[in-house]
Formats: C-alpha cells, sequence, structure tokens
C-alpha cells in the first residue's frame, strides 16, 4: 500500500485497528499485534475492525492483520534510529569534507583518536562509502 500513497497521496491506508466487544458494545485500539491474542479474541465472539486514514471502518479477520506504518500525507513515517544513522554518517561525512577544506577546523562527528589521526581524504571516502552504504542497504546498516 505504500506504492500507492507515494503516488496518490489521498489513497486510503490503515491507521488502525479496533476489537469491539458486541455484546457490552464496546471497543478499544489494538496494540498487541500478536497473531494468537487477535485469533483468540476473535475466537471469543470479539470482531476486529480496521480504522482507515479517510475515516473508512472495515470488520477484518484476525489473521490479516498486521501492525500498521505510520504515514503522514502519504509519506511514511521512519523510526528515529533510521534517521539517527543517517544523520551521524552525514555529520561525518561533513565534518571530513570541513577538515579537508580547512585543516583548522575541530572534528565535529567523532572523538576516537584513530579516526582524528586518518589522513583527511582517507577520513571523507570512508564516511562516505558509510553513507552510501546506508543509503544502499535501506537504514538497516
Amino acid at each position: 500500500m505504500a506504492e500507492d500513497t507515494a503516488v496518490n497521496p489521498t489513497a486510503s491506508v490503515i491507521v488502525a485497528y479496533l476489537v469491539h466487544d458486541p455484546i457490552g458494545n464496546v471497543e478499544g485500539y489494538i496494540n498487541d499485534f500478536s497473531p494468537d491474542v487477535l485469533q483468540q479474541a476473535q475466537d471469543n465472539g470479539m470482531v476486529i475492525i480496521a480504522e482507515y486514514s479517510d475515516g473508512k471502518r472495515v470488520i477484518v479477520d484476525a489473521a490479516d492483520v498486521k501492525e500498521p506504518q505510520p504515514y503522514i500525507n502519504g509519506i511514511k513515517i521512519v523510526a528515529p534510529s533510521y534517521v539517527d544513522k543517517r544523520t551521524a554518517a552525514t555529520v561525518e561525512c561533513f565534518a571530513a569534507l570541513a577538515e579537508i577544506v580547512n585543516p583548522s577546523v575541530a572534528t565535529l562527528a567523532t572523538s576516537d583518536a584513530a579516526s582524528e589521526q586518518k589522513d583527511p581524504i582517507e577520513r571523507f571516502m570512508t564516511a562516505l562509502a558509510n553513507l552510501k552504504t546506508l543509503e544502499s542497504d535501506g537504514g538497516d546498516a
């Protein structure tokens, strides 16, 4: 569904799941997406409802429930660790470049002595390679 939202930001995506108790006429948002727990709830008469970004609500089978991925305006929100890795790699790249352009610039991105002793161009090329690896691996490096 992420591909749909990238092309069409108005495409409706599942933003949450709810469990509805038809006897008590109460419902709540699901925050435990364990398949066994969801199946047990359904087997005990609970109704699982998918809530879409456009407000539509649809009854779904417990086996079809997957934890929704957060989107804002059709753009997938990423985990902070994903951003942190890229930010650190970018800062290291620019710090190494600054050292090449102006050797008197203090090292910004690292405090370990081994990195500071490297040739500035080698340090930049290493930092750039690390940044490219993050991009090609999708953030898991």
